[in-house]
């Protein structure tokens, strides 16, 4: 049922800096998957794959965590796109084709992020090195050597624990009087995208105890993760596939008893109806609405009184076999296919039956439809529809519009910075998902609010707090003064009853969600110095207050624009190859950054860009520097990671700068080795914070950005370049 993203004929990405392929592909697998595991892709020994290996400077026997499997698939499937095919990805994993289909669809849009096609590559296979290849191996080896050379004994990866352990300890808990906001919902740090539900251990492992006490002790009310209805509820329209649906409830079950005993409850989060391949239709004629020829999926109508019929009988099913389900938020014009209106405008749509509806009836649709099954078995359920990408010249119109035709019960959602514009290196922005450099709230938001309370329904604020896809390859995102004045405005404005305080990025128990918890409580508003005095208790609080006004400050240069967040290198910084020669491939979404500078600086100028870069990098680079000097030599577990998070920021930002002015350089024709030097510095101290912290590089929806082998792998391409530009 579920189809791979089509295979392109593009051209092949160069691992120049590898004498073979094959020698890219075990660097980038040692440690990760088994020696057995790629001996039998490559259809040699493992003894020969170890071999090759100890060649290139890499440790034998390799330590290999069995974690990577589970938790960092996306990690896996990122590495290996450009070197082998579907068939060897899903050996690799221990998966099926068809459910290296299914991840790729459902877990968070990954075949988005990965470019919507795969290169055609034909399958890679052992060829013994030349002499020649085994002479340029022996350089490599070299090079990795001295790179690990005084390296930490690296932490664990995904071994989060301690430090939510850490985390709740350090947190006062304080009971909150008169709660300001009804919920305080939040995406676990750790949790996985994908088919979550299925399997006991998986969920422990998305939702340790740990971390859920933490939350519980800064004030966190529930806990939201992705779900897909049909393999949660028997499918009426082909059952399937909703093979399972009966282990995925009784996990539902346990996770919901689970997250009771801290106090916290589960809301679904989901985007329904789900689109379905053209052939599905051929059974089901009349349930098919707009079709979207670019993918060969078409959208189950909500027009239909079957479909209708599905999401209220669906949602009632769920919500009887799982007892104390908190609520559901709801996207209904997303990047997934659902609705005929979910990828159309008014005016625009090409079903018979939607065209002659507004889009504002069709998203009301599909929230009455869940909530009225949902409120047939708990009538206090909680929906929220996130009213993302709804459109319309003003909050008033299709927002207000949607809210008249739904239940006063339900609830709307909005992004609190949404339509903000600013100035950046004059050069006028505007948010469209969320940001920190841009504060909130603006009048798009206030408006969907001021809409909801005149109609009667409650309203949410969704937010943004811990991190952002400016920056999501640490934690948290020490720009705290801005977050403070966000906070502090919907606090003093009153016009929204609950938080939602990040999509799947941001959920780590750091300090900013102490600052956030100072807010929860209505009889008070706090200052900035009261909040930085009880988030560091015993630190040198006018040194702090200082480090963090200089990374406020700093940020505010933050070249914003939704293009420049999904597509720029900061998540990947260093970690990110140089290329001799341009790649002609196109950054995709959080995915891969490759060398499209003109895709990365979106709508500003080159300059602009850069000069704003060079801004950023520099003020955050001095205010590392006062932090460490505010932080000293104390003891304290918190500020040593929010140090590190910081510095390894600083690597990140100097990186931009530099890959930049590499691209720059390479258009006149030069390989410019101070460059590929200064990036090779960066990757030897980002593999020190690697080692030292298994936080740095991961984001739960896209696992780790960069891995140790990845860094090393970048030194490994500096090294090829400066020779290259000697000779």
């Amino acid at each position: 049922m579920h189809e791979l993203p089509p295979l392109a004929p593009s051209g092949v990405i160069p691992t120049d800096h590898f004498p073979t392929r094959m020698q890219c592909f075990i660097f980038r697998n040692w440690e990760i998957i088994e020696p057995e595991v790629l001996a039998a892709v490559l259809g040699c020994s493992a003894d020969t794959v170890s071999a090759l290996a100890a060649e290139m400077g890499l440790p034998v026997p390799p330590k290999v965590s069995p974690a990577w499997r589970t938790k960092g698939y996306i990690t896996i499937i990122r590495a290996n796109w450009h070197l082998c095919s579907y068939e060897q990805i899903a050996q690799m994993l221990g998966w099926t084709v068809e459910h290296l289909a299914f991840i790729l669809r459902e877990d968070d849009f990954l075949s988005h992020k990965l470019g919507f096609t795969k290169p055609e590559l034909p399958p890679l296979v052992y060829v013994p090195l030349t002499e020649a290849e085994r002479a340029a191996t022996a350089r490599i080896r070299a090079v990795v050597e001295e790179a690990q050379r005084g390296l930490p004994t690296a932490v664990e990866p995904f071994d989060f624990a301690p430090m939510f352990a850490e985390a709740a300890r350090s947190v006062a808990g304080a009971p909150i009087a008169q709660p300001r906001f009804r919920e305080r919902i939040i995406y676990s740090y750790c949790a996985l995208y994908g088919d979550t539900f299925a399997d006991r251990a998986l969920l422990d492992a998305s939702f340790p105890d740990e971390l859920l006490a933490a939350y519980a002790a800064l004030g966190v009310t529930g806990v939201w993760t992705q779900a897909v209805l049909y393999t949660l509820a028997p499918y009426p329209f082909e059952p399937s596939l909703s093979a399972g649906c009966e282990t995925r409830l009784e996990g539902m079950r346990y996770l919901v008893a689970k997250l009771a005993r801290h106090g916290l409850k589960l809301f679904l989060y989901l985007n329904e109806p789900r689109a379905m391949p053209l052939d599905f239709f051929a059974a089901h004629p009349d349930l098919r609405g707009r079709v979207d020829e670019g993918s060969g999926y078409a959208c189950l109508c909500v027009s239909t009184p079957e479909v209708q019929a599905y999401l209220r009988g669906a949602s009632r099913f769920l919500c009887e076999n799982v007892p104390g389900l908190g609520g559901y938020l709801t996207i209904t014009a997303s990047e997934n296919l659902t609705n005929c209106y979910s990828h159309a405008r008014a005016g625009g749509c090409t079903c018979l039956r939607c065209a002659k509806r507004q889009p504002s009836e069709v998203y009301a649709d599909v929230n009455r439809c869940l909530w009225e099954g949902a409120a047939s078995v708990d009538p206090n359920f909680t929906v929220l529809a996130w009213n993302w990408s709804w459109g319309g010249r003003q909050a008033s119109d299709t927002t207000r519009a949607a809210l008249e035709a739904m239940p006063r019960e339900i609830g709307v959602m909005c992004v609190s910075e949404e339509r903000v514009k600013k100035l950046v290196g004059g050069v006028e922005t505007s948010v469209i998902d969320y940001s920190i450099s841009v504060e909130g709230p603006g009048d798009y938001a206030r408006g969907s609010w001021a809409a909801a309370r005149e109609t009667g329904h409650p309203a949410y604020a969704k937010l943004q707090l811990g991190n952002t896809w400016e920056m999501a390859a640490v934690p948290c995102v020490p720009a705290f003064e801005k977050i403070y004045r966000h906070l502090r405005r919907i606090a003093e404005e009153g016009m929204v009853d609950g938080v939602m305080l990040g999509w799947t990025l941001g959920g780590f128990p750091s300090p900013t969600l102490a600052i956030a918890q100072a807010f929860y409580d209505a009889e008070h508003i706090p200052t900035l110095e009261e909040i930085y005095a009880a988030a560091f208790p015993g630190g040198d609080i006018p040194a702090l207050t200082a480090a963090f006004h200089q990374l406020s400050e700093a940020f505010d240069e933050f070249p914003f624009h939704l293009g420049v967040a999904y597509y720029a290198p900061q998540l990947y910084g260093c970690a990110n190859l140089l290329y001799p020669a341009p790649t002609g491939y196109h950054a995709t979404m959080v995915g891969f950054p490759y060398d499209d500078l003109d895709k990365w600086r979106a709508i500003y100028p080159r300059q602009v860009f850069i000069g704003q870069l060079e801004k950023l990098s520099t003020g955050w680079h001095v205010g590392a520097e006062m932090l460490a000097d505010a932080i000293g030599q104390r003891g304290d577990a918190v500020l040593a990671s929010l140090l590190r998070w910081t510095q390894v920021i600083d690597c990140h930002f100097r990186s931009m700068v530099n890959q930049c002015k590499f691209i720059v350089a390479r258009e006149n024709g030069e390989i410019n080795a101070a460059i590929a030097a200064d990036e090779a510095k960066l990757a030897r101290e980002m593999l020190a914070h690697v080692c030292a912290d298994p936080t740095v590089g991961y984001e739960s929806s896209n696992h780790y950005f960069f891995t140790k082998n990845a860094l090393l792998e970048k030194i490994v391409n500096c090294d090829y370049l400066m020779q290259t530009a000697k000779n």
